[in-house]
């Protein structure tokens, strides 16, 4: 059963990324203090992380985490900051947790707080043509989900202009600032989003129609792939319209239904298939 976000929740979340983050240096007054709460109620997260199989504890007036969070704990952790479900599973995060290492959960929730508070981020990612990491200057708009991870989806430079996505996993360094985006207002990611493909942003957006055979378009009909779509059943098969961004992932996927299909419209997309598929053949001839 799926668990309820509530503050309380969020709460023992962050207890326990500062404390995997800082191991032996928070005290119950510094997170009384840093919570606005009671000893009392403190004491009440505490026994709710025992009880859930968080091996939080105080050792000489400090907290420690003596048991290292099993992958799934850890999933189930961040999953639930950022309002995902607890029964759903980041399938990379392992090569995520090796980047951050016991900074994972910490990392996650700062990241929440940056979009949040709109405050910038400096970090490396990628290498430069003499192999050294790249510095960067971000401001993170969102977490989108891709199944298999997390894209960072942010503007380079706090530049409206530059908006870009980065994989968790190929972060090399992270700092996170105080320092504000001078940004009136940041992009909405539903309307960046809107048109688009899987995972990437980029591409045109046209006007697609689609001929699927009988029996293809049998198993499509109730599918909902973009925002404006449309399936209607012919006497030569089922015909889809959308409005969609003409992107790598789109194209791959046409391609992939083979002689199921046939391109209507636009000729642009017909003249990339084709042109592709052309490459295949050569390649193996």
């Amino acid at each position: 059963m799926p668990l309820e976000i509530t503050k309380e929740l969020l709460r023992r979340i962050e207890i326990v990324g500062m404390v995997l983050d800082k191991p032996g240096y928070y005290t119950e007054n510094d997170f009384c203090e840093h919570f606005g709460y009671s000893v009392q109620n403190l004491r009440l997260d505490m026994q709710i992380l025992r009880e859930k199989g968080v091996d939080i504890h105080s050792t000489k007036k400090v907290f420690v985490i003596d048991r290292k969070l099993d992958l799934q704990t850890l999933n189930n952790l961040i999953s639930s900051y950022i309002a995902v479900n607890d029964n759903y599973t980041i399938r990379n995060l392992k090569p995520i947790q090796k980047v951050f290492k016991d900074e994972t959960l910490i990392t996650f929730i700062k990241i929440v707080k940056s979009i949040n508070s709109r405050s910038i981020i400096e970090m490396e990612y990628g290498h430069d043509k003499y192999n050294q990491p790249v510095k960067r200057l971000i401001t993170p708009i969102g977490l989108n989900n891709l199944g298999k991870t997390f894209h960072l989806i942010a503007l380079e430079n706090d530049d409206i202009n530059n908006l870009k996505f980065f994989l968790l996993e190929k972060i090399i360094s992270i700092k996170f600032t105080n320092k504000k985006s001078a940004l009136k207002e940041l992009p909405n990611l539903s309307e960046v989003y809107k048109y688009s493909w899987g995972s990437y942003f980029g591409g045109e957006a046209v006007e697609v129609k689609l001929l699927f055979d009988k029996k293809t378009g049998e198993s499509l009909k109730d599918k909902i792939f973009v925002e404006e779509q449309e399936i209607e059943e012919t006497s030569d098969g089922y015909v889809l319209k959308m409005k969609v961004k003409l992107s790598y992932e789109f194209i791959s996927w046409v391609m992939g239904w083979g002689g199921s299909v046939k391109i209507v419209s636009p000729k642009i997309l017909k003249d990339e298939v084709v042109k592709r598929a052309k490459e295949i053949v050569k390649s193996y001839s």
